[in-house]
Order: C-alpha cells, then sequence, then structure tokens
C-alpha cells in the first residue's frame, strides 16, 4: 500500500469548503468508537422531553455538525425523526452510506452553521453536539449562525448544544495529548500538541494523523484546529442578544447537576424568543 503525505489543513471555523475534514473523516469512526453514543443521545432525549413544548412523536429535529450521523441513528431508535447537516462532503458520504446499513432514510445536507439557512425548513429542535459551537472563531460568523438557527425554528423552539467552558480550559488543558484507536488490522494514531491564545479565546490544537493498516504506515497528515473557547456568562449574552433565551443548563451527560465553574463541556438548552 502506497503511503501518502499530506499538507497540513488549517481549520478556522465550521465553513463550506471543499475537502474540509474529508481526511479526517475516513478515520473519524474508528477514531471514536469509544464514544458512548447511545449514552448521549439519551441524555439528548431526556433534555428534550424536559424542555420541549412537543412528544417525540410531533417533534422535527435536525443535527447541525452531524459528522457521520451516529448520534441521529441513536436517537432515530428512540423514536425521534432527525435529519442532519454537515460542512463536509465526506462525513455525510458516510452517513448517507449508514443509512443503507440501518434501514434509515434519513435526510442529510451538506451545510456549515453560516449557510444552513439554505436548508429551508422549520425544526422544533435544533442539535450542536461535540463541542462543534466552538469552530465559530470570529463575532461575524457566530452572529450569522445564531441567526440561522433563529430561522430554523420553530416558535418556541429549542436549541441544544454543548461547549468548551473557559475557566476549565485555561485551568486543565493538556499541552500534548496522544490517542491510538484500532479497528480490526488497522490503527489510527492522533498525537495533538495544543497552546491557547488567552486573548482571543482560542485553542490552537496541532494535530498529527499516522495511520496504519496491518502493520504498514498508508497514510500521514497534519490538521491546524483553532477552537474557541467560551465564558458561561459570555455565552448566555450572546444567546440572549440573538433571540435566545437560556432555560436550562448542565454538565455534559449530567442533566440533574448544575453547572460549575470548572465544567469542561457545558450544555445550554436555548429557546427561541
Amino acid at each position: 500500500m502506497k503511503k501518502e503525505k499530506k499538507k497540513i489543513k488549517i481549520i478556522e471555523g465550521i465553513e463550506k469548503e471543499a475537502g474540509i475534514f474529508n481526511d479526517y473523516a475516513l478515520i473519524y469512526d474508528i477514531l471514536y468508537q469509544d464514544k458512548n453514543y447511545k449514552k448521549e443521545s439519551r441524555f439528548v432525549s431526556e433534555l428534550i422531553k424536559q424542555y420541549s413544548l412537543k412528544s417525540p412523536k410531533e417533534l422535527k429535529i435536525i443535527d447541525l455538525a452531524c459528522g457521520t450521523g451516529q448520534h441521529i441513528i441513536e436517537l432515530s431508535k428512540l423514536g425521534y425523526k432527525v435529519e442532519g447537516s454537515d460542512p463536509s462532503e465526506e462525513m455525510i458520504k458516510i452517513a448517507k452510506q449508514k443509512n443503507k446499513e440501518t434501514n434509515l432514510n434519513i435526510e442529510y445536507y451538506n451545510e456549515s452553521f453560516q449557510t444552513s439557512e439554505r436548508i429551508k425548513k422549520k425544526y422544533d429542535v435544533i442539535l450542536l453536539l461535540f463541542s462543534s459551537i466552538n469552530y465559530l472563531i470570529k463575532y461575524e460568523d457566530i452572529t450569522t449562525s445564531l441567526k440561522n438557527f433563529t430561522s430554523l425554528l420553530n416558535e418556541g423552539g429549542i436549541l441544544i448544544f454543548d461547549f468548551w467552558n473557559g475557566n476549565a480550559v485555561i485551568r486543565d488543558y493538556f499541552p500534548l495529548k496522544v490517542k491510538r484507536a484500532y479497528k480490526r488490522k488497522k490503527q489510527v494514531i492522533r498525537i495533538s500538541e495544543t497552546t491557547l491564545d488567552l486573548i482571543s479565546q482560542v485553542s490552537n490544537v496541532k494535530f498529527h494523523f499516522i495511520v496504519v493498516d496491518d502493520g504498514i504506515i498508508v497514510n500521514e497528515f497534519d490538521e491546524e484546529h483553532q477552537i474557541r473557547y467560551f465564558f458561561l456568562q459570555e455565552m448566555q449574552d450572546l444567546l440572549q442578544s440573538h433571540g435566545f433565551k437560556v432555560i436550562g443548563s448542565c454538565p455534559f451527560l449530567e442533566n440533574s447537576k448544575p453547572v460549575s465553574a470548572y465544567d469542561w463541556n457545558v450544555t445550554f438548552i436555548a429557546k427561541k424568543c
């Protein structure tokens, strides 16, 4: 097998660009096979039941930045009607392939947060999972995205999302991490080096990926992700200034606990006013 060496891609935001996240998409499900999608989907389901005005069977839901669609599959099994969107064409291609494998007929769109107004539909719940909102670095992108979320939601609709809490990031981040994941004869090694820009509230993460198949390195590439972290009051103010009211919050996966100052992943539930 021929080894490929890729140039560095700098990911500055969730934008509609050809090829963004596409190398990552091919190894995404291997890298996150230990992610408990069932538990996370049950957590989301509990929040929907607690905060939505409609019954689960009445709800129309969209998962923006859905990746390869695994949350959507799990939520569909729980009886929800969910659609998905992602800026990566390769992610969407994999998600659509899962439709065939699971005998589900899920609608997918190839749009970013900033272009999601093109979907031209109305939903009762918008999901932004896996801290995807942190890829909105610039204020204009945040503003555009929040306006789009408002236009996509029905009256009384809710936005459920998780994000990195700045207090925890500054105190607890790791400058260097190594993750290894295996699937049959394939191995993925991800080395991440992180630095913080305390002025712009951006975490700069340099990823180096090594893909090994049957003992041979078949691909090796780098990506640099710029990920913004938000402070709790800052996020609440951003939502309020764009027509949302925060009606609930909790640490991610812990809907019965109040948010503490140093929870890394915080979940907000915001209602369209």
